[in-house]
């Protein structure tokens, strides 16, 4: 089930993303993570529309927008490739006409994920904060598909 994120939900959410991005992004230092895991809980998610996805009452996942731009999307890295991610971006992608995002470039399964959803890569920038190229992606619902 996916729903909208509650206050008490954000301590699991920093977890989450702490986890899966020390997992997910091992050519940054774990440290740079764990220094920003106040700033996550603090600044970042509490300011997103957030959508989490619980299975069996607990939550496994979290996708962050803030108007067209997706912020964050993790997956607890204990139930990873299992189509949480999918389902997560499904209904992103459900709400919205299109959809901004940027990635590590060196996350290849990443940039892969987006790229098999329909995402396009639009260019490349280097994060200020690592020094890592970050690969810019943009999707757009298809003319005739309908809203919901």
């Amino acid at each position: 089930m996916i729903r909208p994120a509650t206050p008490e939900d954000i301590p699991l959410l920093v977890d989450i993303w702490l986890r899966a991005s020390r997992r997910a992004h091992d050519f940054i230092p774990a440290d740079f993570w764990e220094a920003r895991a106040g700033e996550m809980a603090r600044d970042h998610l509490p300011t997103a529309e957030l959508h989490v996805l619980e299975a069996g009452r607990r939550v496994i996942g979290f996708a962050a927008l803030n108007d067209d731009h997706l912020e964050a999307l993790f997956v607890d890295p204990e139930v990873q490739s299992y189509g949480h991610g999918t389902q997560l971006m499904a209904h992103a992608m459900e709400r919205r006409r299109r959809i901004t995002l940027c990635v590590y470039s060196r996350n290849v399964r990443a940039v892969s994920f987006y790229l098999r959803l329909g995402f396009q890569v639009c260019g490349e920038r280097e994060d200020p904060l690592t020094g890592e190229q970050e690969t810019l992606m943009y999707w757009a619902r298809q003319a005739g598909a309908t809203d919901r």
